[in-house]
């Protein structure tokens, strides 16, 4: 490989990441939004199908984390040291 078809890939990686990022603030943020409502909320069926939602949003968390763990060498030894 060549310095710029490493930098190239290296930036892609960071870019990657970058948008990664965001989509699990994205996920973390829904599953407050839906705890929220669960918490309000007094019809028992909306409860069950907010709270389904609301798992499946968690389920997006762990596999987006996993892939960034995948990604970025940095994150994954953060993750190790903390006992992830």
């Amino acid at each position: 490989m060549t310095f710029d078809s490493d930098y190239e890939e290296e930036n892609s990686i960071e870019i990657d990441l970058e948008m990664l990022r965001e989509d699990l603030i994205g996920e973390l943020q829904a599953i407050n939004q839906y705890q929220e409502h669960i918490d309000t909320l007094e019809d028992e069926h909306a409860i069950k199908v907010l709270s389904h939602i609301r798992d499946e949003e968690k389920e997006h968390v762990a596999e987006l984390t996993k892939l960034i763990h995948k990604l970025d060498p940095l994150q994954a030894e953060m993750f190790k040291k903390e006992g992830i």
